[in-house]
């Protein structure tokens, strides 16, 4: 799937020679709230391995690529951030310490756009393929704390929003980023899956 991010992105570029494209930029902030295995998974003790039910938050940037009022690719990069609650760590009965995890998500992507309205007021949705670099890592009270990284890794996300005007969107889309669970950089899970909520903020239109 990695390998069709970069045709996905040199189609942009031939449309932009073959045909005036408006282009536009902004911003984007929001929040994340973890799903499945990621927000939930536990070990045969009671330990959390992923967010924990832990709200993350999330900013970017973005361009936009208006090929007509309805067809628009968007190219997005993201800095996604997760931290679990200290949780309680016992063993045998007996208190050992606390426990905290924490996930940083960089991502980079492209997004096919569909405006039911135009790109200045109505709904969209959205759906596209992006790359990801994955850091986890777990703090404990009472001994060394464990981190780990994947690169690469690749993911996909789905939503709509409703644009208010030609500068401020609000859209939400489930995101899920593909992971290795083998290996010394091995995670617990197969994906890690959120839901999040993005205030958009748009410049050039």
């Amino acid at each position: 799937m990695r390998r069709l991010i970069l045709p996905i992105c040199l189609i942009a570029g031939t449309s932009l020679m073959a045909q005036s494209v408006r282009i536009n930029g902004g911003l984007q902030v929001g929040l994340g709230l973890p799903t499945g295995d990621f927000a939930d998974k536990k070990t045969s003790d009671g330990e959390f391995l992923g967010a924990n039910d832990g709200l993350g938050i999330h900013f970017g940037g973005h361009l936009d690529f208006n090929f007509t009022q309805h067809h628009q690719l968007r190219l997005i990069a993201n800095i996604n951030g997760f931290a679990s609650k200290k949780q309680d760590i016992y063993s045998a009965g007996y208190y050992d310490g606390t426990r905290q995890n924490s996930f940083g998500i960089s991502q980079f992507g492209a997004d096919y756009v569909y405006n039911a309205g135009t790109p200045s007021r109505g709904g969209y949705f959205l759906a596209g393929l992006n790359l990801n670099q994955v850091k986890a890592k777990a703090e404990f009270s009472y001994y060394g704390d464990s981190e780990v990284t994947q690169s690469g890794r690749v993911g996909i996300r789905v939503g709509g929003g409703y644009t208010f005007n030609r500068l401020f969107s609000l859209e939400g889309h489930l995101n899920s980023v593909a992971v290795d669970k083998s290996g010394p950089d091995g995670l617990p899970y197969d994906a890690i899956t959120w839901v999040s909520v993005s205030a958009v903020f748009r410049f050039g239109r």
